[in-house]
């Protein structure tokens, strides 16, 4: 079921009995802000653009942002405009110009480059940054290509995570908070670029809190909804809740409205996790993760960006991501003699392997948790040279020649040496099958560790 596009809408929520009053953060940033609220720069200090716009890449309440060609530079560029609605108003003009400002601070290949702020005679303010095609994580998530529970979709959405996440912890390094984490600010480029995108809403670490809650109700934070002081925590559940989108396709609150999901952020409603992942063939690991990510108490979070992405990056590494399959207590998961380039790291259950010799079913040996199995046929166009059955209902996880070749295991002088290994494992099993051939009676115990 999709979510309705107003609950993923950037809004600003005002307290209906005027403003209320600034709090202050107490603590102290190790490193610099670089969001200068006490160094406002008038935009009678900017010059016009010369720029021809060239097409509308996207609009929304504050502004839009259009393509545009740069004849000094003889390069396209984007440029993001306020909206005229907001430039009469020196506060929005000021919030303007501080993301342009703190955009352009950030120099990080996961966050794109700001080139310059501009004030056209009319008064409207813009400013220019590179340009990038693409998706945001957004769409590319609704690609009917990456359904929910697909290997594709959770091996290459993690890794555009851990990009993610290397961005935002330099935003944290450097004092910065964002404040609204969500697909719709990620951007997935063409040639395997990834940038954390929109800094409207960002904050430094020691602010006053604003005069209403501002974010995007799906996927803000509980203190956020509440409209408490932040901190790296708050941008830390929003990484979670993409991590969530891109495991389960939901999102912290469940499916509603925007009202709906601030209501439930303000109480810290989070939906059950493991129910949501149910029958995805999801690990729990993972599921520990997200649900680590998206604690209602900030307390109960991670505490750093960085923290959070070593477990996403070591159950990326771990293997833990790849499709399951379950097995019936008496199905076959491998059969004697076929030819498939599929292996099976045993995650629950038992199997018996065994195999046809002289014409006689004979029992190799037993497997449980933590075995593989048909790991030859991933390496070798061979027949399969044993059958394993579920002795109980069994879970595997898949492991194709695909999948080891985009590991980049099978790679190089690593991938002649395993394949090496693996035919003369083959040749003396062979072999083995010729001598126990010639003999009239071969006793089960002779095969015992062979499959």
């Amino acid at each position: 079921m999709p979510i309705p596009s107003d609950a993923l809408e950037r809004t600003i929520i005002v307290p209906e009995t005027g403003e209320a009053p600034a709090q202050a953060v107490s603590g102290t940033v190790e490193t610099p802000t670089l969001i200068e609220e006490s160094n406002p720069i008038s935009s009678e200090a900017l010059r016009p653009a010369e720029l021809r716009i060239m097409s509308l890449l996207g609009q929304g309440g504050m502004g839009r942002v259009s393509r545009a060609f740069d004849p000094i530079m003889n390069r396209e560029i984007a440029v993001k405009e306020l909206s005229w609605q907001l430039s009469d108003t020196e506060s929005h003009r000021q919030d303007f110009i501080r993301e342009a400002r703190v955009t352009g601070g950030l120099q990080h290949p996961g966050i794109v480059p700001v080139h310059a702020l501009h004030a056209e005679p009319s008064g409207s303010l813009m400013f220019t940054m590179q340009a990038v095609s693409g998706l945001n994580l957004g769409e590319w998530l609704e690609s009917p290509e990456r359904p929910v529970g697909g290997r594709e979709r959770l091996q290459e959405g993690l890794e555009i995570f851990l990009k993610i996440c290397d961005a935002l912890a330099y935003a944290h390094s450097r004092g910065v908070l964002h404040c609204d984490i969500k697909p719709d600010n990620v951007m997935v480029g063409d040639f395997g670029s990834y940038y954390l995108m929109d800094w409207g809403l960002s904050r430094p670490k020691v602010h006053e809190v604003p005069p209403g809650v501002r974010g995007t109700p799906a996927y803000m934070a509980p203190e956020q909804a509440r409209n408490e002081p932040l901190d790296e925590r708050a941008d830390i559940f929003g990484l979670g809740a993409i991590l969530l989108d891109i495991v389960t396709g939901q999102t912290p609150y469940g499916i509603g409205s925007a009202a709906h999901c601030h209501a439930r952020a303000v109480k810290g409603e989070v939906i059950d996790i493991a129910e949501a992942a149910k029958g995805l063939g999801v690990s729990f690991r993972v599921c520990k993760i997200i649900e680590r990510a998206v604690a209602p108490r900030k307390e109960d979070r991670y505490a750093t960006v960085t923290e959070l992405r070593d477990d996403v990056r070591a159950f990326l590494l771990g293997g833990f991501h790849l499709p399951r399959r379950t097995f019936s207590a008496g199905s076959l998961l491998v059969k004697e003699g076929d030819v498939e380039d599929t292996a099976y790291l045993l995650v629950s259950g038992h199997c018996r392997v065994y195999r046809r010799i002289n014409g006689v079913e004979t029992t190799l040996r037993q497997i449980g948790p933590g075995d593989i199995l048909g790991e030859l046929s991933v390496l070798l166009d061979t027949p399969r040279t044993a059958s394993v059955q579920a002795e109980d209902d069994c879970t595997a996880l898949v492991i194709d020649r695909n999948t080891i070749e985009r590991s980049g295991a099978m790679v190089g002088w690593p991938a002649a040496l395993m394949r090496a290994l693996a035919q003369r494992f083959r040749e003396l099993e062979i072999q083995h099958d010729r001598a126990l051939s010639l003999r009239p009676n071969a006793p089960d115990s002779d095969d015992e560790d062979r499959r």
